[in-house]
């Protein structure tokens, strides 16, 4: 379990969309789910969403802390503290007793580091609810930090980070998420740089965990097979016990668009190219990531995305492509993925740049083209409408889905914006695409990220 652990908590995927799609769903409850919102006294924000479709309890807890909080001097940091909460021991129990009580209350147990947030959550049947919301708060609140146990972890980091090291996409994906970002806290890898976790102490840990990990900094959401009193009941004794004390959350500029288009060319030990072509996006709150994420929809994701046409077609440039959408607090990244034959990466990424250009002129359906030709055309908003829904209902199969994005709505939702994403989805037109595609797609700066094979040295 531990292994799996760290190999899901290393790096989100960033590259082929967001778990769930690209913002949090709906989280009003269906007709046979409800659901509560409160506020304990120490701060901390709740989230209850009775569920009883299947005998599991999900917790999640989002931490207003992610790499936006670091400094080119502590990259890594909120990812090492990640690390330690969920491996590492308490005031009242070592590491290896704690994943030891997991597994035998037979628990799905692991965490997440991200640019705006870290978010902990624990899934396991519903008759152990109180060791889950239990162990929860022992990690959060209870943390014990010493220096050998920070110089373990570190080393895990470290090896985590020779491993990234080999992948061409995540390389590419941090170069690209440099230059979007060049002038924000985004810009900074999850992960951390060698360098910086080395240099990492154990002061840095106690300095980010205790400036952060208070109740009025966090959510927590529990879905799943339980009564809402009942539940209510528990998490007030349990988490309202938790010491409260003011908190200001530091304020984070919105991202700015890049100054200019950027091409980047690395090599590495590959045997094919990889392209990544990044564009800055809308943010969680902004009314456009509808559209743009219905955009990624079709243009690269979907049963017949029209990039794969456009650069699959009759000049076959590419082996593969896919478009995704990720949004976070204070911008968004949009980002094209292309693995492709070397020979064709200058024609590939110049067909792709000039496609992306156009997007704003492009038909999305019978609406948008006239006479009999009405009656040929394909309609793709609504195709990507469909698939959406479905993907975002599949997506709500599992408690632990609905529980994390609960706990990250909670933390990132702008009270002003009214947030129903598939009612958003739903009320878009084709102009509203073309309008979506011309701020973003067509007018917005390029940053261009590709991966080469190694150039062989001579033999002399």
């Amino acid at each position: 379990m531990k292994h799996r652990l760290r190999q899901a908590a290393s790096w989100p995927l960033l590259l082929l969309g967001a778990l769930l799609i690209a913002g949090t769903p709906d989280p009003a409850p269906a007709a046979t789910e409800v659901s509560k919102i409160f506020t304990l006294d120490n701060g901390l924000k709740v989230y209850l969403f009775e569920s009883r479709t299947i005998p599991l309890v999900n917790i999640a807890v989002a931490v207003n802390c992610g790499s936006k909080d670091e400094t080119p001097r502590t990259s890594g940091l909120a990812h090492l503290l990640e690390h330690y909460v969920l491996f590492r021991g308490t005031s009242t129990r070592a590491g290896e007793d704690i994943s030891r009580e997991v597994r035998r209350h037979g628990a799905y147990f692991n965490a997440h580091t991200g640019q705006d947030l870290t978010q902990f959550e624990i899934s396991l049947p519903s008759a152990f609810v109180d060791f889950g919301l239990n162990n929860q708060k022992d990690i959060l609140f209870n943390l014990k930090i010493a220096q050998p146990e920070v110089a373990t972890e570190k080393a895990v980091i470290l090896e985590e980070l020779n491993q990234l090291a080999d992948d061409p996409f995540r390389r590419a994906g941090q170069a690209v998420f440099e230059n979007i970002f060049a002038a924000h806290a985004y810009s900074l890898p999850l992960p951390g740089r060698a360098e910086s976790i080395r240099g990492l102490t154990a002061q840095d840990l106690e300095t980010l965990y205790s400036t952060y990990f208070v109740p009025a900094n966090i959510s927590l959401a529990v879905v799943g097979d339980f009564s809402l009193a009942d539940m209510e009941d528990k998490v007030r004794s349990i988490f309202g016990a938790v010491p409260g004390r003011p908190f200001n959350p530091s304020r984070y500029p919105a991202a700015l668009p890049p100054a200019k288009d950027v091409d980047i060319t690395l090599e590495m030990d590959v045997n094919k190219a990889y392209c990544l072509i990044g564009m800055l996006g809308p943010d969680y709150n902004h009314p456009d990531q509808y559209a743009v994420d219905t955009l990624s929809q079709i243009l690269g994701r979907g049963i017949n995305p029209i990039l794969n046409r456009a650069l699959r077609g009759g000049r076959d440039l590419v082996q593969t492509v896919s478009m995704s959408y990720s949004t976070f607090k204070h911008g968004g990244l949009i980002m094209v993925a292309l693995t492709l034959d070397p020979g064709n990466l200058r024609a590939a990424k110049r067909e792709a740049v000039k496609f992306l250009r156009s997007a704003r002129t492009l038909d999305f359906g019978p609406d948008d083209v006239l006479g009999d030709a009405q009656f040929y055309a394909f309609n793709y908003l609504r195709s990507a409408k469909n698939q959406i829904r479905f993907q975002v209902h599949r997506a709500q199969e599992r408690g632990l889905n609905i529980a994390a994005s609960l706990a990250r709505y909670l933390i990132l939702q702008d009270p002003a914006v009214d947030r129903n994403y598939l009612a958003g989805i739903e009320r878009l037109t084709t102009s509203d695409l073309r309008a979506a595609a011309g701020r973003y797609l067509s007018s917005g700066k390029k940053i261009v990220v590709s991966v080469v094979p190694r150039k062989k040295s001579e033999v002399r």
